[in-house]
């Protein structure tokens, strides 16, 4: 009876053994399994990022390819040929502020006109002038003016940018006239709005823009001394180096003139330069076209200034 207890309880623990181990073994492989699978899925992350990567590189390279043909392609078709001449027609005149030095060899002087612009005022150039030189008034509205791009000879010799606002009505007069000037590289120092010298009203403007011996046009204002609307107000009126053609008073008999830079102006027999006087280009091409010029006057004598009503 023993033996055959003694029996059994070794059957029993044999087969708890063996339970045990297929147990283990269960686990060993399973762990195993689950290190395969997580290698695997490693390996496989691994693979998609340099997949990913290719398709990126790829992407690239043909990006690539495409804008270096593509430059490649402008390029060739702004490249002139050895006979041609490079030349300034594809600037666009509207956006090249004004003073800006331009290259001569890059001027068409076959084709002249289009260095000598007219636009209905930008909004850009509406933001600059608005409470300034231009504010609402019964007199003008912005659909009467026009903003001018135009070429000059500063008094350096180069070829500058400049820009001025006249009335609608004699925008062809100006830019035929400054044309003109151009041709015959008549100098003029500087030509920017009024407003770039702003100074709280239009009278105080205009002189700071005489100070810097500017060449302007439209400024909603009175006339020097007051009362009367100004020309300049309607944008019928331009003042051209205005330092060399000071505006001067004889009302107590005697010459007077404001600006101190006149000085050496005031004698109009004198000779220097850039002097109007009726032997000169400028006051010969607006009397031309119609304009009166303050020279004429009996007093004051406003050398600078052309007009046309």
């Amino acid at each position: 009876m023993k033996n055959k207890k003694d029996k059994m309880t070794v059957i029993i623990i044999s087969t708890l053994l063996l339970v045990v181990i297929g147990f283990i073994v269960t686990i060993v492989l399973c762990a195993q399994s689950n290190k395969k699978i997580s290698e695997l899925t490693s390996d496989y992350n691994v693979l998609k990022t340099e997949v990913e990567e290719l398709k990126v590189y790829k992407e690239k390279l043909e990006t690539g390819n495409s804008a270096q043909a593509k430059t490649a392609e402008i390029q060739n078709s702004e490249t002139p040929d050895e006979s041609e001449t490079v030349t300034a027609s594809a600037l666009d005149m509207v956006n090249i502020p004004a003073g800006t030095i331009i290259e001569g060899e890059k001027i068409d002087s076959e084709n002249l006109s289009q260095y000598f612009c007219s636009y209905e005022i930008p909004e850009d150039v509406i933001t600059r002038i608005s409470g300034k030189s231009y504010r609402e008034n019964d007199d003008i509205g912005l659909d009467e003016l026009r903003y001018l791009k135009l070429l000059h000879y500063n008094f350096s010799g180069q070829i500058q940018m400049g820009e001025l606002i006249v009335n609608a009505a004699v925008v062809d007069d100006i830019l035929e006239i400054f044309q003109q000037l151009y041709q015959n590289q008549y100098q003029i120092e500087s030509m920017y709005l009024v407003d770039n010298y702003w100074i709280e009203n239009g009278e105080k403007t205009d002189t700071n823009s005489i100070e810097h011996n500017n060449t302007s046009a439209f400024c909603y204002r009175e006339q020097t001394g007051g009362g009367v609307l100004s020309n300049h107000a309607l944008g019928r009126a331009i003042d051209i180096n205005p330092q060399q053609n000071p505006y001067v008073s004889f009302s107590s008999g005697s010459p007077y003139w404001y600006h101190d830079n006149a000085d050496a102006y005031i004698d109009r027999e004198s000779g220097a330069l850039h002097m109007i006087t009726h032997d000169d280009l400028c006051y010969q091409l607006f009397i031309q076209h119609g304009f009166k010029w303050g020279g004429d006057w009996t007093s004051p004598k406003d050398y600078q200034h052309f007009e046309k009503e």
